[in-house]
């Protein structure tokens, strides 16, 4: 194994909108390989002592493929607040799982070895479902791909000392892993029976249990059988009867396979990507659209009409043509009712609402008239923010991130917009703050979109969203 460190640092560089991992874990056509990586895991004598002890398989057959299909998205495609939640809870579940095995030994689902022999087997089941689909990744791919799930597995808390360091030293060590230390133990014997085993749904609960059993019986060994298809040959022989693979069965799979990749290609993006993918996916493009900034070179829109745009359906919430207190408390008493401030909460928003307010008719208010119009608006779209209005954004900022840990996750965010935004939309818009692209939007960062958004310099949905509907 390769003796390159990899501090934690490296999850800095975790695999986004773009990569590879992004591109093909969320894949329905998973589903074609991920029964070799989960046979594979439970072969490991440390995850099928745990299987055997802890496994739901005879109650609930599939939970564990659902699982895992989900739990997979959640660590790839969420947020990095969100991430950390997922790994964190994972490991709290598996720190449960230990004890000992029939032949005295014991076992932890947190051995090293065992964790990394999990994580990777996924890694195998990604390269294992675009080759069979007709689309191999060359070497460089498998490359990027594994340095990716690398960073994905520091991120789950895998030990980088247990992960070999490039796919060369992969394949050596997964090669030795099936040679030497699976076994065709009663976890698999569990799993294997279990897959043939498919749950009636609940569209389909006017279909009589006896016919329901019957077509399952040929569906499940259809299903057996492609799994053992995918398994290594050396492994497939360990497993005897069950491991038979019937003449021209390769054949059946391996169409199956490049069907499922020639309709990835073909199909919208909401039919090829499970759904917690296919979320995230669409916001990310989302969040391209949900900040839009009016810089020299960017011609999407004019300044002097986003700002008059502004003024008019954002600030102007009296609708009387001027800017005035009457408005700005309008804003703040939005604020306030949306994130269900308490009342001194409250009395600091209206405050530095109104701190704005004076910092407005001392610089802005040229005729002095005691409101400001729409000419005299425009002043600040060339001048920089004054001392209240950064203040003030800061504020709205910080009451946002409700748990005061300095970043606004989904959590946060769906308190400010209401239960009824749109999924996919609430989570574009917000990726949009994220300046630095870290995967975390800061108060900082939040409050600086707000600041731009409100001088004119780019359009906020999230503005929109929450005042345009006041």
């Amino acid at each position: 194994m390769s003796d390159t460190p990899r501090m934690p640092d490296d999850l800095e560089r975790f695999p986004g909108a773009g990569s590879l991992s992004w591109r093909y874990l969320g894949q329905w056509r998973l589903l074609t390989t991920i029964g070799r990586a989960i046979v594979l895991e439970t072969a490991h004598p440390v995850v099928g002592a745990g299987v055997v002890e802890f496994s739901t398989y005879r109650r609930h057959p599939w939970r564990r493929v659902e699982q895992t299909l989900l739990s997979l998205q959640r660590l790839l495609y969420q947020d990095r607040a969100d991430r950390e939640r997922e790994a964190a809870r994972l490991r709290r579940l598996h720190g449960h799982i230990n004890g000992v095995d029939p032949d005295g030994r014991t076992y932890s689902a947190l051995d090293p070895e065992a964790q990394a022999w999990v994580h990777l087997t996924v890694f195998d089941a990604l390269v294992l479902m675009c080759e069979l689909g007709g689309d191999p990744l060359d070497d460089e791919r498998q490359a990027e791909l594994y340095a990716e799930w690398l960073l994905v597995g520091l991120q789950l808390g895998v030990p980088a000392s247990e992960m070999p360091g490039t796919v060369p030293e992969f394949r050596v060590w997964f090669d030795e892993i099936v040679r030497e230390k699976l076994v065709a133990g009663h976890g698999v014997e569990q799993l294997l029976d279990a897959l043939g085993r498919l749950p009636a749904p609940a569209q389909l609960s006017f279909v009589p249990e006896a016919v329901w059993s019957a077509g399952c019986a040929v569906l499940g060994t259809a299903i057996r059988t492609a799994v053992a298809t995918t398994l290594p040959p050396d492994y497939r022989e360990r497993l005897g009867e069950r491991g038979r693979v019937p003449f021209g069965a390769r054949t059946v799979v391996s169409l199956a396979c490049r069907t499922a990749a020639v309709a990835s290609d073909l199909l919208p993006t909401k039919w090829v990507y499970m759904p917690l993918a296919a979320t995230y996916i669409a916001a990310k493009r989302e969040a391209g659209r949900g900040l839009r900034r009016f810089g020299p070179r960017d011609r999407s829109g004019d300044p002097a009409t986003q700002l008059a745009d502004l003024f008019v359906r954002i600030l102007d919430q009296t609708g009387d043509g001027v800017l005035s207190w009457p408005d700005l408390a309008a804003l703040a008493r939005v604020f306030s009712d949306r994130l269900d401030l308490a009342a001194v909460d409250e009395e600091v928003m209206y405050a530095a609402f109104h701190a704005w307010w004076d910092e407005l008719r001392a610089t802005v208010d040229a005729n002095g008239d005691g409101v400001v119009d729409a000419d005299e608006y425009r002043v600040l779209a060339e001048a920089a923010p004054g001392a209240a209005m950064a203040a003030l954004m800061v504020r709205v900022a910080a009451a946002v991130d409700r748990d005061g840990d300095g970043r606004i996750d989904q959590a946060d965010y769906a308190r400010l917009l209401g239960p009824d935004s749109v999924d996919t939309h609430r989570i574009g818009w917000l990726h949009a703050m994220d300046a630095d692209g870290d995967g975390v939007v800061t108060v900082e960062e939040f409050a600086e979109a707000l600041r731009e958004s409100v001088l004119g310099r780019a359009r906020s949905d999230t503005l929109e969203y929450v005042l345009g509907r006041a």
